[in-house]
């Protein structure tokens, strides 16, 4: 049965409209910079190896100081340190664009951008810590998180829709803004959309951490803190992001598979076909996700878990048997139905995993494994694609890190805390001494 009502639920939340509108503001950025970079770059270099160099630069630096981002916010409170972060990533964003219209040298152009990447606001953990917090056991709304983490999987695949539309946008207004400041069209528009990247993400953190759902989310007295490893101690939580990995990686290599079955089958038209099909997917996982949070499901997470991932390594596997673009697009809607309700219960054991005075630097971990592994399977999803038939190939490597993902999420007890692995042996021992003649 089709109900909105947990939807409804957590809208009701005191400051939750904020939280979820602030979100999406906050990160729409997310949706333009890479595009944007690219295109402006390559106008301003003339090499598209440099701009996604600047791009690694950028990756690697959010990679390595996410998780030191989400210890601080559960030491501090994610309102001032998302802020702060937010406050520097746009001004060196600023900062790196003046530097690409200027022509500085490539090596200060990757310093910059890796000193705005090592600030880039994580509020994505943020707002799963946030969700986690306010429909944990004692809060009375316990049922309806995992309605909370659909949405915001759901608000997170509108983000990479809207985003690429913003800088469409703003390049067809690439020719007057181009004569108002005396530059070409082409490197007028990224550059309008870069700036008002850093606009959204500075007024969108700014209005999101005021909010009285975030203000009210402040490290509890007497709360134990992380040290050293700190969630990466917590039973089953390696084990959960090694699952990541698999996924991480399949996201990272099935577009590079895309571009190149697009250049096989549509030749000149590739480009844009490439776009619609990935538009396609994160349409058929926006959808899925609002709907999946809908329902309340019998199966335990991990269950769920694992069913998802399969059918995500079947969906990539099935892409390689497709004739033409028409029906592989057919094929994307349906299997990208399987992402938001996979990253959604992701988020749901992350919540049952990590201890909740480390719940930001949890999430950031996720976020440092998705960016390198997703960075990991573009490279190897490139070398694969070179060799003749090397889509297919592509798509191939997606489905096997994918199933390795989902072999390691039905290893019994992987993902269960101490907790329930204790009710689960007991319950076992208990089933056996009924069962017993």
């Amino acid at each position: 049965m089709f109900s909105t009502r947990q939807y409804g639920q957590i809208w009701r939340v005191p400051g939750a409209p904020l939280l979820l509108v602030g979100g999406v503001v906050a990160r729409l950025g997310m949706g333009v910079t890479v595009l944007a970079w690219l295109l402006l770059i390559k106008q301003t270099t003339g090499s598209y190896g440099l701009a996604a160099s600047v791009g690694a630069a950028t990756s690697v630096a959010t990679a390595c100081a996410a998780p030191i981002g989400g210890r601080l916010a559960d030491r501090f409170g994610p309102g001032r340190v998302l802020l702060c972060f937010a406050t520097v990533y746009s001004l060196t964003q600023l900062g790196l664009l003046a530097a690409v219209l200027e022509r500085m040298p490539v090596p200060l152009l990757c310093a910059v951008a890796a000193l705005s990447g090592a600030f880039f606001p994580s509020v994505g953990p943020a707002l799963r810590a946030a969700w986690t917090v306010l429909t944990g056991p004692d809060s009375g709304r316990s049922e309806a998180r995992t309605a909370a983490m659909a949405a915001e999987s759901t608000l997170f695949e509108v983000v990479f829709v809207v985003g690429p539309l913003l800088v469409s946008g703003f390049m067809l207004f690439g020719k007057p803004l181009g004569s108002l400041f005396g530059t070409t069209a082409a490197i007028a528009g990224p550059a309008a959309a870069l700036a008002a990247s850093a606009l959204l993400t500075g007024l969108g953190t700014l209005a999101l951490t005021t909010g009285r759902a975030m203000r009210g989310l402040r490290p509890t007295p007497g709360q134990a803190r992380a040290r050293g490893l700190g969630a990466l101690r917590a039973p089953g939580f390696p084990l959960l992001l090694l699952c990541a990995a698999g996924i991480a990686f399949s996201f990272g290599a099935s577009p590079v598979a895309l571009a190149a079955y697009a250049r096989v089958h549509d030749g000149d038209a590739a480009e844009s076909v490439t776009g619609v099909l990935i538009a396609v997917w994160s349409i058929g996982s926006a959808v899925a996700g609002f709907w999946y949070g809908t329902r309340q499901f019998r199966a335990s997470q991990v269950r769920q878990f694992v069913v998802l991932l399969v059918g995500l390594a079947a969906g990539y596997a099935i892409w390689a048997l497709m004739p033409d673009s028409l029906t592989l697009g057919v094929a994307l809607l349906l299997t990208g139905a399987v992402i938001a309700p996979a990253m959604t219960v992701e988020a749901g054991l992350v919540a049952r995993l990590a201890p909740e005075s480390m719940l930001n630097e949890a999430y950031t971990w996720l976020t440092t494994t998705n960016l390198s592994m997703a960075a990991l399977g573009s490279a190897a999803g490139g070398v694969i694609v070179d060799h003749p038939g090397g889509w297919a190939w592509g798509f191939m490597a997606a489905a096997v890190a994918t199933a390795v993902a989902a072999g390691v999420a039905a290893w019994p007890g992987a993902l269960s805390p101490r907790g329930d692995r204790a009710e689960e042996l007991s319950a076992a021992q208990s089933a056996a001494v009924s069962s017993a003649p």
